[in-house]
C-alpha cells in the first residue's frame, strides 16, 4: 500500500485514540488504578493518587501530541516508544512472576485485559509508531509553547475533577486510641436492624450469636476498619469481640457468590455479626441503592448491618486483594483469617472464625 498523506494522519490518529482512550478509562474509577499501583509496590496509598493523576495526564498529553507537529520527531515520538517498552518489559515481568492472569489496568476497569493480551497491543501500537517515525520529517522550527499548551490543556482537567485524596491519616489508630463503649451483645444487639423480607430468603443469620470458646482473650488491637462505627443506624465497635467485616461492591457477581457461601455455612454452624461495607460501582443513590442492596441480599439469601462508602475509601479496604470481595475474620480486632475469591474456602474460613 503507498504511503500517502492520508495513510500518515491515519496511523496518527488511531494512536492518538489508543492513548487518549487508555487514559480516559482509568478515571472509571481512578482508585482502581491507584489501589493496583499500590499492589506493584510503585508507591503507598498517601502517594498513589498523585501518582495515578500523573500518569494519566501525561498518557493523555501523548495522545494529545500526536495531533500536532511540534517536536513530534524529537520527543514525542520517542518518549512514546519509551514508553511502551517500559510498559511490555513490566508486563513481561509481571507473567513471569505471577503468571498471564488478572486485568492489567491498561484500559481500566472497563475493558479487562490479561498481562499478554496487553503486550500484543503495545507490540502493535510500537510498530505503527516506527513506521511513522520513518516516514516522518524532521521540523526545525519546533515551538516549545505548543507541546506546554497541550501538558497544561491535560492535565489541568485531571487534577482539578479529580482532586487528590491523601491517605497518610487512615489507619493510624493504636490500640489505646479506641475509646468505643464495648458492645454487650444480647438477644436484641441487632433485632433493630431493618430486615429485608423476600420469598427466596433462605435463611437470616443471627448477627447477636456470638462464639465463644475457651482460649485466652486476646488483647485488643486497632483493625484496619476501626474508622467504621455505624451499621445500618446502630454504634457498632467493630474491635470488640468477634467481628465479620465484608468489604463487598453492591453489583459483583463475585461478591454475591461469596456472600452466598456464607449463607450456606452459617447454616450448618453458628456466626460471629457480620457488618459489611458496601460500595456501589454505579454510585447509586436514593431508590436506586436500595434497589440494588436488595438484589443482593436477594441472591445472597441473608441480611446484615452494612454502611454505605465511596471509592476512596472502598479500595484501600480490599487490602492484599486486587478486586473485591474481601472478608476479613476479627477476633478483638486481631485478623484471624483475611480471604478474597482467591483464596476463600469453607475449611479455611471455619478455621479462621473458630
Amino acid at each position: 500500500m503507498k504511503y500517502t498523506p492520508i495513510v500518515h494522519w491515519s496511523l496518527r490518529i488511531l494512536v492518538a485514540t489508543l492513548f487518549i482512550f487508555s487514559a480516559i478509562t482509568k478515571l472509571f474509577p481512578i482508585e482502581a488504578f491507584e489501589k493496583q499501583l499500590v499492589d506493584l509496590g510503585f508507591v503507598n496509598w498517601c502517594n498513589a493518587p498523585i501518582l495515578a493523576r500523573s500518569i494519566i495526564s501525561f498518557e493523555l498529553f501523548l495522545g494529545l501530541a500526536f495531533l500536532q507537529n511540534h517536536f513530534f520527531k524529537k520527543f514525542i515520538i520517542p518518549t512514546t516508544a519509551g514508553m511502551l517498552l517500559v510498559f511490555i518489559i513490566h508486563l513481561s515481568w509481571q507473567i513471569a512472576i505471577a503468571g498471564n492472569s488478572g486485568n492489567c489496568g491498561c484500559m481500566g476497569q472497563m475493558i479487562p485485559m490479561t498481562p499478554l493480551e496487553a503486550i500484543i497491543k503495545n507490540i502493535i501500537t510500537l510498530i505503527l509508531i516506527v513506521i511513522l517515525y520513518i516516514k516522518t520529517p524532521a521540523k526545525n522550527d519546533s515551538k516549545h509553547r505548543y507541546p506546554f499548551i497541550i501538558m497544561i490543556v491535560a492535565a489541568a482537567p485531571i487534577f482539578l475533577s479529580y482532586p487528590a485524596h491523601c491517605c497518610c491519616d487512615v489507619n493510624l489508630l493504636t490500640p489505646t486510641a479506641i475509646q468505643l463503649e464495648d458492645e454487650k451483645p444480647t438477644d436484641s444487639t441487632n433485632k433493630d436492624v431493618k430486615e429485608i423480607k423476600h420469598d427466596t430468603l433462605v435463611k437470616k443469620f443471627k448477627e447477636d450469636t456470638i462464639i465463644k470458646h475457651d482460649e485466652p482473650k486476646l488483647k485488643r488491637v486497632a483493625s484496619d476498619f476501626s474508622e467504621f462505627t455505624m451499621f445500618s443506624g446502630k454504634k457498632v465497635n467493630i474491635n470488640s469481640g468477634k467481628k465479620i467485616v465484608c468489604v463487598f461492591n453492591t453489583s459483583c457477581d463475585h461478591c454475591m457468590g461469596i456472600a452466598k457461601k456464607m449463607t450456606a455455612i452459617a447454616s450448618k454452624t453458628n456466626m460471629p455479626p457480620i457488618y459489611i461495607l458496601f460500595w456501589s460501582e454505579l454510585d447509586a443513590k436514593g431508590e436506586d441503592l436500595n434497589k440494588e442492596v436488595a438484589a443482593f441480599f436477594k441472591f445472597s439469601g441473608s441480611s446484615h448491618p452494612y454502611t454505605m462508602i465511596g471509592a476512596a475509601e472502598f479500595f484501600p479496604k480490599l487490602g492484599k486483594h486486587s478486586s473485591p470481595p474481601r472478608i476479613a475474620v476479627l477476633n478483638e480486632g486481631n485478623m484471624m483469617g483475611d480471604f478474597g475469591e482467591e483464596n476463600f474456602s469453607e475449611a479455611a474460613f471455619l478455621k479462621a472464625v473458630k
